[in-house]
C-alpha cells in the first residue's frame, strides 16, 4: 500500500519572517528567546509562531526595480553600422584585439 500526502505540514526549515523586508527580529542569548514583530500590517503584530507562507511576503534579497536601473548597463552604438549589446565571441573581428567600454555618468 502507498501512502501520499500532497501539502503536509513541514516538520522544518527556516520561517519565512527571517528573510522577509518587514520582519523586525529580536533575538536573544537562547535558541528560544525570539521575538518577531510583522511590519507588513497596521499596527504592527507580534508573530506568536513560524510562519511558513505568507501573503505579504517580500524577500530581503530582492532588489526593487529602481535598484536595478542603477547598476544596470547602457550600451550605446557609436556608429550607424554598430548595433548596441554583447556580441558572441565567435563573431569578433580578427583585428580586434580589445574591447572598448566606457564608463560615464549620465544623469
Amino acid at each position: 500500500m502507498d501512502v501520499r500526502i500532497e501539502n503536509g505540514t513541514p516538520i522544518h526549515g527556516q520561517p519565512l519572517c527571517e528573510a522577509c523586508v518587514h520582519a523586525h527580529i529580536v533575538k536573544g542569548f537562547r535558541e528560544s528567546d525570539v521575538m518577531v514583530v510583522c511590519q507588513a500590517s497596521y499596527p504592527e503584530r507580534l508573530v506568536p509562531f513560524h510562519v511558513r507562507e505568507c501573503s505579504r511576503f517580500i524577500e530581503v534579497k530582492r532588489q526593487t526595480l529602481k535598484q536595478m536601473e542603477e547598476i544596470a548597463w547602457v550600451l550605446d552604438p557609436r556608429g550607424s553600422k554598430r548595433r548596441a549589446g554583447f556580441v558572441p565571441a565567435g563573431e569578433l573581428d580578427k583585428e580586434q584585439e580589445a574591447i572598448e567600454l566606457i564608463l560615464d555618468q549620465k544623469g
